[in-house]
């Protein structure tokens, strides 16, 4: 039995692992400072916690969907409006929203590039 062939990963699935990875970590860490300094009730700083996780998880496994990267996008909203809760989450939200708007950016000039030089090559 022969081994399928991976699937070719777009450029917006593979920026967005990298920055959720990096963001599960700040996401956590802001978790537990909420419950650390009590500005939520344990079981809301810490299930709120573990259930923004699992959907930065089912975010990755939705990019190579159409909707998935304006569903990361929601996220990374969400993310950014604790700022309500503690303002520090402005801050670290801002920052993840701006890192994701940018990838946007990048890999669709990186994929508009490609596919202009597919073009030439092809003629």
């Amino acid at each position: 039995m022969s081994a399928r062939p991976r699937r070719s990963r777009s450029l917006i699935e593979q920026l967005g692992s990298i920055l959720v990875a990096f963001q599960v970590v700040s996401v956590f860490c802001a978790g537990m400072a909420l419950f650390g300094l009590k500005a939520l009730p344990p079981a809301v700083a810490l299930g709120g916690t573990a259930g923004y996780i699992v959907l930065m998880i089912v975010a990755v496994l939705t990019l190579r969907r159409p909707w998935g990267k304006w569903f990361l996008l929601g996220l990374e909203i969400a993310l950014m409006l604790l700022g309500f809760v503690h303002g520090s989450m402005w801050v670290v939200g801002g920052i993840f929203t701006a890192l994701w708007l940018w990838c946007l950016k990048a890999a669709a000039d990186a994929e508009r590039r490609r596919a202009s030089m597919d073009q030439a090559a092809a003629e």
